[in-house]
């Protein structure tokens, strides 16, 4: 009873957390943005922070959290939301080489995954769940039927359950893929490569026939045939990149895009990043 108490708390808190993040980021940029990790209408980080804030300061057998001053609440939640949000940034990018935030140009950031302003508006957050939130949610489960409740979290836990499984399992076949598709890339760039260092080697060949043999007259052309075969494996590069993109954005669900379009970056460098970028802006034009 007391487990799914909680885990109906903690779905409607993340509903509730998705509803602001996506309207705010609706908002910021003009345009309708369905936020989160998962697919569904839920941002399971609110959801942990706020049934956090709701069992210590109502649920655990301490009467001085319970009856704890708005500035105390402000500053568990505060110092809570600085541990919470670094430690599910890092596990995240560790897990799947993405990040779903990055706070790296805003005042008192660390490592662009808690920043100041940020932590204070959970602070304050934290104050609205425990004043206002959490007693209309507890009145909420309290009127509700122990069976109804059972069954309800059971419905959740089974959504949920099948949303974070079609999430994780995109999120390791997008690392995957991007890693084949690099590797193809870079293979046929080497192999392309040796054909064209061939060429060149014969045209050297002619050169040094042909023209003064003069070691000035010989480093031009070997300085030509060098900017030359850059530009035509840069060239090479870009063409595969957008075939094999295209390819990857024409077999992808719609849960798929979801997905990559709510991460924020992939691998903090690297050709892996630039392969994201391309695919969000596909997803941006198909939709328009």
């Amino acid at each position: 009873m007391l487990i799914s108490k909680y885990f109906v708390w903690f779905i409607i808190y993340s509903f509730f957390g998705w509803v602001y993040e996506s309207a705010f980021c609706t908002i910021k940029a003009h345009e309708w943005r369905n936020r989160g990790f998962l697919h569904g209408p839920i941002v399971p980080i609110y959801g942990v922070g706020a049934l956090a804030a709701s069992i210590i300061f109502s649920e655990l057998p301490v009467e001085k959290l319970h009856s704890a001053n708005n500035l105390q609440i402000f500053i568990v939640c505060f110092l809570g939301s600085i541990v919470l949000e670094y430690v599910t940034s890092w596990g995240l990018e560790k897990l799947f080489h993405a990040y779903w935030w990055d706070y790296s140009n805003v005042f008192g950031n660390i490592n662009g995954r808690v920043c100041l302003p940020a932590s204070i508006g959970f602070g304050l957050a934290g104050i609205l769940v425990v004043r206002v939130v959490l007693p209309l949610v507890s009145n909420m489960t309290l009127n509700t039927h122990p069976l109804l409740l059972e069954a309800l979290s059971l419905i959740f836990m089974l959504l949920f359950g099948m949303d974070l499984a079609l999430t994780v399992s995109t999120l390791t076949n997008f690392t995957k893929n991007l890693e084949r598709i690099e590797k193809e890339i870079n293979d046929q760039i080497a192999a392309a490569y040796d054909n064209l260092e061939a060429n060149i080697a014969e045209k050297r060949l002619e050169t040094q026939e042909s023209i003064d043999a003069s070691k000035e007259a010989f480093a031009a052309k070997k300085e030509d045939f060098t900017e030359k075969t850059a530009e035509k494996t840069a060239a090479l590069r870009s063409k595969l990149t957008n075939e094999r993109l295209e390819e990857f954005f024409a077999s992808s669900s719609l849960h798929q895009r979801h997905t990559l379009i709510n991460i924020k970056g992939y691998q903090r460098d690297g050709q892996s990043k630039e392969y994201l970028e391309k695919l969000k802006r596909m997803i941006k034009e198909r939709k328009r």
